[in-house]
């Protein structure tokens, strides 16, 4: 059993699957800022953790943050949720990588049937600059001007924004959307936010564009905080209305909401994906069996 575990790890690493995700931190073509990744799965996750974490750094990608084992909504589901490689020598940002996966205890580590479980039909893709550019295009975005830099400034005050950061340090999750309403460049809302994050001491890594699947099962837009202090990933997730500057969404987008039911927000929950993990029949790997995968590919 031992021989077969780490012979299903190797195999996965060196599969088509993964050395997919390989090509996207590797390439020069353009700039990437995230991928998807759909897997059948009967490791633990802390075994999972301990693999990329020392595949990684084995590559010369050391990751750049922690990992987050996390359920994204999606029924049965549970991610490795911004997994960070980090290439000193890259001038390009390396796509942080969410690897869905769900439980199946007739494999080891597999891709997924994307007809069964995966994105679009595909079980890996990603977003990058050109796929963000044609996606914003479709937005008529208004100017700004001081007028509206004095509205976006008072959002960056707002209870709304206030509360988004008292749920990051909520110990009941560990992902977050800030849900808005928005007329203008997304890239905008980066600049004002990375300064009123500065202004209560917290430290952002990077902040990449992109997108998710939102209201109506449609992608919507999102910025994705990458934070450095406290190390935790939140995303502001906006929706274009055109006579707005910015507010508070005043419908609901999708995913989770947080246990007061305040739909302006969504999050994933540590109890769920708890539930999850202890529900099913995970295998631990030991550390020499850590080791000899990691020596193998």
């Amino acid at each position: 059993m031992s021989n077969d575990l780490v012979k299903g790890v190797v195999d996965y690493f060196k599969s088509d699957h993964w050395q997919e995700y390989i090509r996207h931190l590797t390439q020069k073509e353009e700039e990437l800022y995230h991928t998807h990744m759909f897997v059948w799965n009967r490791i633990a996750p802390e075994s999972i953790d301990k693999l990329f974490t020392g595949y990684f750094a084995r590559k010369g990608m050391a990751l750049d943050r922690k990992i987050d084992i996390l359920t994204p909504g999606a029924k049965d589901v549970i991610a490795a949720h911004n997994v960070h490689p980090h290439d000193p020598e890259s001038s390009l940002y390396l796509p942080h990588l969410d690897w869905f996966w769900k439980y199946r205890p007739d494999v080891i580590i597999e891709p997924s049937n994307p007809a069964e479980f995966g994105e679009e039909g595909k079980n890996v893709l990603a977003w990058g600059k050109s796929y963000m550019q044609n996606y914003l295009k479709q937005f008529d975005f208004k100017s700004v001007g001081p007028r509206e830099e004095r509205e976006i400034a008072k959002y960056f005050q707002s209870a709304h924004w206030k509360k988004a950061l008292r749920l990051v340090e909520d110990p009941l999750y560990n992902h977050y959307h800030f849900n808005v309403e928005l007329n203008f460049e997304p890239w905008i809302l980066k600049v004002f936010a990375v300064e009123a994050l500065k202004e209560v001491g917290w430290i952002v890594d990077h902040v990449v564009p992109c997108v998710y699947k939102g209201i109506g099962g449609k992608y919507q837009g999102k910025m994705v905080f990458l934070g450095a202090y406290p190390e935790e990933v939140y995303d502001i997730a906006w929706y274009y209305t055109p006579d707005v500057v910015i507010r508070p969404t005043t419908f609901e987008f999708s995913g989770d909401l947080p246990e007061d039911g305040d739909f302006r927000f969504n999050v994933t929950r540590i109890k769920y994906r708890d539930e999850l993990v202890q529900r099913d029949d995970y295998v631990t790997l030991t550390d020499e069996q850590v080791e000899e995968v990691l020596s193998k590919v």
